[in-house]
């Protein structure tokens, strides 16, 4: 499980309340213009994929591998930083979903403080990452 603690980073722990309430990670500490907002989550078939935080005031997210390092699944290391239109986001989704010909590999979507979308193809967003 991830959150957003605003000023401090994404902190990462156990989802299953059996395996304890440790800390497993504690990322994306630097960087951030000031609040660190809302989190997708995409992955990949395999098991890899992305962690995307708002970094809300400066209107941009910052990108994390989703499986950590190797040998490290808890070492989340900045992999890009992503410019978007977005004023304020508090809200995203990423979405591997086929949704018609304008975005047949799925897309990412974030929304602006005043309740507009920004939309983008998830491969023109997967280009960034690169």
């Amino acid at each position: 499980m991830y959150y957003s603690d605003e000023g401090a980073g994404v902190r990462k722990y156990y989802a299953d309340p059996a395996r304890g309430n440790e800390e497993l990670a504690h990322f994306a500490m630097e960087g951030f213009k000031e609040d660190h907002e809302g989190i997708s989550i995409y992955t990949h078939s395999d098991g890899t994929g992305y962690i995307l935080v708002s970094d809300q005031q400066a209107g941009q997210f910052h990108v994390f591998p989703r499986e950590g390092s190797t040998g490290n699944p808890h070492a989340h290391t900045l992999l890009a930083v992503i410019p978007v239109s977005t004023d304020e986001s508090d809200g995203s989704e990423l979405s591997s979903f086929a949704f018609g010909d304008l975005y047949p590999k799925g897309f990412f979507v974030a929304m602006s403080a005043h309740r507009t979308f920004q939309i983008y193809r998830r491969e023109k967003m997967e280009a960034w990452i690169k």
